[in-house]
């Protein structure tokens, strides 16, 4: 989710710059969105799965450090010190949407992550983010990170931790899974469609969800194809969105 240092002047801010920022142009974007396979889009599965087994948010954090020092076995140290050190508040209101935030307290001081826990699936895939985000932001040392960059280490750490599970926890497994198709079909359908939309005019004003469909395809791409170094350097925010798509061997413009 974005953090803090992301969006405080979103709104002022334009399709252009937005491309701009990530060294990117309509037509790249565009061919990003077509190879974004029709069958990430198609809707969820309604066959019923076993009793989801309800997990504290302790157990949720747990497995989630866990899948993202599996994710990355050279850089346990700085997940475990992410963990130990970041702050973690629990904000939820049965009301309202669920709440995950990532807030960048500036170069030098660890994270603080805002979330809401309400014991499903999906809560364990938000923590899963929120602590990629956090890793990516301690790994990073204070450089700036795009939005997409720092999205597509956030959705690296949920498929981590859907990795972890089906080696460890299979039950929970088909009820993450079932929860990421779900996102999926958001991602890869109304946010995919409203990204498109926004590149017939280069004026339209900046929207945060443009970066979801396009980290989230990436992320996907990343983590079947490129190296354990190359990932990392991702993290560390020394890769542009043109490094990625080259690794990626995606053509460009």
């Amino acid at each position: 989710m974005p953090n803090r240092a992301a969006d405080s002047q979103s709104s002022r801010h334009s399709l252009s710059d937005w491309l701009a920022l990530h060294e990117l142009d309509p037509v790249t974007c565009r061919r990003i969105l077509d190879a974004m396979a029709l069958e990430n889009a198609a809707p969820p599965s309604d066959d019923e799965l076993e009793e989801y087994q309800i997990i504290d948010p302790e157990v949720a954090w747990l497995r989630a450090v866990e899948a993202m020092r599996d994710f990355l076995p050279e850089q346990q140290r700085i997940v475990d010190d992410t963990f130990e050190n970041s702050a973690k508040i629990v904000v939820d209101d049965p009301d309202k949407p669920r709440k995950a935030l990532t807030l960048d307290n500036g170069s030098g001081a660890y994270p603080t992550i805002v979330y809401s826990y309400r014991s499903k699936p999906i809560d364990e895939l938000t923590i899963a983010h929120e602590f990629a985000h956090a890793v990516q932001i301690v790994a990073s040392q204070g450089t700036f990170v795009p939005p997409i960059i720092r999205e597509i280490c956030a959705f690296l750490g949920e498929g981590a931790l859907l990795s972890h599970a089906g080696r460890r926890h299979r039950t929970q497994y088909t009820h993450l899974v079932q929860a990421w198709d779900k996102a999926n079909h958001r991602h890869f359908g109304v946010l995919k469609e409203g990204l498109q939309a926004a590149l017939s005019s280069s004026d339209t004003p900046y929207k945060y969800a443009w970066n979801y469909p396009i980290a989230r395809y990436l992320a996907l791409q990343i983590a079947d194809q490129c190296s354990q170094d190359c990932i990392w350097s991702i993290f560390q925010g020394k890769s542009s969105l043109n490094d990625v798509l080259r690794e990626l061997r995606f053509p460009q413009s």
